[in-house]
């Protein structure tokens, strides 16, 4: 690649990344802002999503009509940096949903002038904006940066902006891209951000490692560009990617948890994405329409997959789909003249991909930095339950320091509704934020998926753990309990977390209640009990949660959801009559939809 190619590349590649961080700003308010999960119609939301990637299409075919695609790729860009620039200054609410629909809409239109424009450096710049966009997602622990308001999230905005502006410049040197990888390259970012390159769900698979194991692989991808393709190297990647993307999203333990061995997805997966997208770059025939209608398709994946979670099927198999498709698109093109980038040049690359692995896995204990925590005593042990509908608040903000201020302030979190990687929400592991900035160990348990549950957070390394998944009887959400004894002076006493699916109702968990009611009395011995039950006080859901020998923390006790004006009480805490609640309070904190309950509890 010569200079022009490399200043197209990295041109390329800061868009890439500006666009991917947009993305994290946006979807999380199609939910939280636009609409409410599991309570606006997935249609609906899903048209306002259309409408919003409906627009690059307009946008191009008015540049085409008017021969000023140079114009209009570098006002789109200008557009997206200020809207990128805004979000990281606004506090949430109706503007950051305006303001992340225009600036995602415009990075989305710079995309598909862009890429045909500098189409020798097409592949090898989104892929190196992936691996950045990864890399730093990863160094701040997966707490996106437009959430925060530290040194960290400007330095890495300064960043964008110089590398965005100072490249803007570089002269175009094409016309079009391999009609195949128009074709793919909108899928392909989707499965990226959900499967392959979702340091969220690496984090979640197995900690930092996954971290490294993520940011390794999106980086050594860049060389899986620049190599010859082959009819057999393009059908192996095709392989490689499919079984990666099945690996992840198929494969759990017993307890529906990800193992660890799962981690090499994220080593081998973009490399392969990466690979197929180069054996897909044949000809020119690929357009800036062709582009902006891969938009479309970005979008309907991201609903047919996520919808899922509200209409009661899981589309799991869905992403192997994508990446089959795509493997196939790819292996079957005509291969392109052999071109190689010189040896010195690939090991550079596989040199850094293991430096900002290793940055990826160190990072975030400096861009993470914990509360400090008073001495739990050992004769009273303060208990928090928190629904944090996945990190943000009624503003559609993500606020995980005003989460962390209340768990630190009790001894155990009993926490639910987290996400730990979803691509809708931005892809952040919530629950490794909260472990760095409590300082404390969380034992997670996963619900409606492998990335979605309920946790209990305890100042304890050891502890023995229980886990039981609940019959949904017809919900469309998956439930489940944990029980944790931490190691330590309240070892004897369980500590469960639980969130309740309701079935057509606010009271539909009759039958999931007695499931774990039933539980409860397996486990035996002293507990504490806390989470979103989605139950009223009067019903025969309480009295199976009472006849267990519960004891109510506070009857008749305040609202809890919504949040902004409660008007029922759906989260508790219950204890066995050998442990005396004291100190019941509510907070009004608003960094979600539901308020927590916090008591502290003695021995009798």
């Amino acid at each position: 690649m010569n200079r022009l190619g490399a200043a197209s590349a990295v041109h390329l590649a800061a868009g890439t990344w500006l666009l991917i961080d947009l993305w994290r700003a946006w979807t999380p308010t199609l939910i939280t802002i636009f609409g409410q999960a599991a309570t606006t119609p997935p249609e609906l939301i899903g048209a306002f999503a259309f409408g919003c990637v409906l627009v690059p299409v307009l946008l191009v075919a008015v540049a085409r009509r008017l021969g000023r695609e140079g114009t209009f790729a570098a006002a789109a860009l200008v557009v997206a940096l200020a809207g990128r620039v805004v979000l990281q200054l606004t506090d949430g609410g109706h503007l950051h949903l305006v303001v992340a629909s225009v600036a995602g809409i415009a990075a989305m239109t710079w995309l598909s002038l862009a890429l045909p424009r500098h189409r020798d450096a097409a592949v090898t710049g989104v892929v190196a904006g992936l691996a950045v966009a990864v890399t730093t997602h990863a160094a701040l622990g997966t707490w996106g940066a437009v959430w925060r308001d530290d040194v960290w999230a400007w330095l890495l905005l300064a960043a964008q902006l110089v590398a965005c502006l100072a490249t803007m410049r570089t002269p175009a040197e094409g016309r079009g891209v391999g009609r195949r990888f128009a074709l793919t390259v909108m899928p392909g970012l989707f499965l990226a951000g959900v499967i392959v390159a979702n340091a969220g769900r690496a984090s979640a698979t197995l900690g930092e490692a996954g971290l490294a194991a993520v940011a390794f692989g999106a980086t050594l991808a860049v060389a899986a560009t620049l190599v010859p393709v082959t009819r057999v190297s393009a059908a192996a990647a095709a392989l490689v990617l499919t079984g990666a993307v099945a690996a992840s999203a198929l494969v759990t333990d017993a307890d529906g948890l990800l193992p660890a061995w799962t981690v090499v997805a994220f080593v081998v997966g973009m490399p392969a994405l990466a690979h197929l997208w180069r054996a897909a770059d044949h000809g020119d025939r690929g357009t800036s329409m062709t582009l902006a209608l891969g938009g479309l398709v970005w979008v309907a994946l991201l609903f047919a997959y996520y919808a899922g979670y509200d209409l009661g099927y899981r589309a799991d198999w869905l992403l192997v789909g994508v990446a089959l498709v795509i493997g196939i698109a790819a292996a079957t093109t005509p291969p392109a003249p052999a071109t190689t980038a010189p040896p010195r040049t690939l090991a550079a690359i596989g040199v850094t991909a293991l430096a900002v692995g290793v940055v990826a896995a160190a990072a975030p204990a400096l861009t993470i930095r914990p509360f400090d925590a008073s001495e739990p005593r050992d004769d009273e042990v303060r208990v928090a339950a928190y629904n944090l509908r996945m990190g943000y608040g009624m503003d559609g903000v993500f606020r995980p320091k005003a989460v962390a201020a209340i768990l630190v302030s009790a001894d155990v979190g009993l926490i639910s509704e987290i996400d730990r990687g979803w691509f809708l929400n931005g892809g952040q592991d919530q629950l490794a934020i909260l472990e760095r900035l409590t300082g404390r160990t969380a034992w997670w348990g996963a619900a409606a998926d492998p990335v979605w549950g309920d946790a209990v957070l305890v100042d304890a390394s050891r502890a023995r753990v229980e886990r039981r998944a609940l019959p949904s009887h017809g919900a469309v959400t998956g439930a489940q309990a944990i029980a944790v004894r931490p190691q330590g002076p309240w070892e004897s006493t369980w500590f469960v977390s639980t969130h309740l699916q309701p079935v057509g109702s606010d009271e539909g968990v009759t039958a999931q209640s007695a499931d774990l009611a039933a539980w409860l009395r397996e486990l035996g011995g002293p507990m504490v009990l806390g989470g979103d039950f989605n139950l009223q006080e009067d019903s025969a859901a309480y009295d199976n949660v009472i006849d267990v020998g519960l004891v109510d923390a506070a009857p008749g006790g305040a609202d809890t959801s919504p949040a902004d004006a409660p008007v029922k009480r759906i989260d508790y805490l219950f204890s066995t009559p050998d442990l005396v609640a004291s100190d019941v309070e509510v907070p009004g904190l608003r960094a979600s939809d539901h308020l927590p309950v916090v008591a502290t509890f003695t021995r009798r």
